[in-house]
């Protein structure tokens, strides 16, 4: 249908209009959203985007000049896909990363030996806090809470093998990082 057969079916019925155009455009939009999200999103996320742009369009239809109906669409979607893809991509903290948290770990016991070992702790815990995120995360998911590649890289919307390869890299650099650390070598020296 030609866009000016959408905006007459659309004044003479706007829910057959609506409908028209939704079938009309529902695949244009798509590539476009799944273009944009398909490397942290799944299809229904695209979907659910697809159908927030054409929600959108309906409510700002008349806004739309003549001529320029796929135009506005395709404007439209970009946005919202790229909304989308911040929103998936956004970095919510998955596990609690609070100091008053490790010192649980620990025994309550107040020996000498226990108080090193929580000191120890917190001080590795500072030291993994200092990696930066998400590689911190990482190491907190792998080492704390027993995930495995998969279930990370599901939590932090990453790929498995990125998840390997980032916390590698974290490793190397907490290993640095310890080694410097008086706590954690033999007299203070590396």
């Amino acid at each position: 249908m030609t866009e000016q057969e959408l905006r007459f079916a659309v004044r003479c019925s706007r829910k057959e209009g609506y409908r028209l155009v939704y079938q009309q455009y529902y695949p244009y939009v798509y590539r476009i959203v799944w273009e944009q999200i398909r490397t942290v999103g799944t299809k229904e996320d695209a979907e659910e985007c697809v159908s927030d742009v054409l929600t959108e369009l309906f409510i700002h239809f008349e806004e739309a000049e003549e001529g320029s109906l796929q135009g506005f669409i395709g404007m439209l979607a970009r946005r919202r896909a790229v909304d989308t893809f911040r929103r998936l991509t956004r970095y919510d903290p998955p596990v609690s990363i609070e100091e008053e948290a490790v010192g649980e770990i620990v025994s309550a016991d107040s020996t000498e030996g226990d108080v090193e070992a929580s000191l120890r702790q917190k001080a590795l815990f500072r030291h993994i806090r200092s990696l930066g995120e998400p590689d911190a995360a990482i190491v907190m998911l792998k080492y704390y809470y027993d995930c495995n590649s998969a279930e990370i890289g599901k939590k932090l919307r990453m790929n498995p093998i990125t998840v390997r390869t980032r916390l590698k890299r974290a490793l190397k650099k907490l290993k640095k990082i310890l080694l410097q650390d008086s706590q954690f070598t033999d007299g203070g020296e590396p």
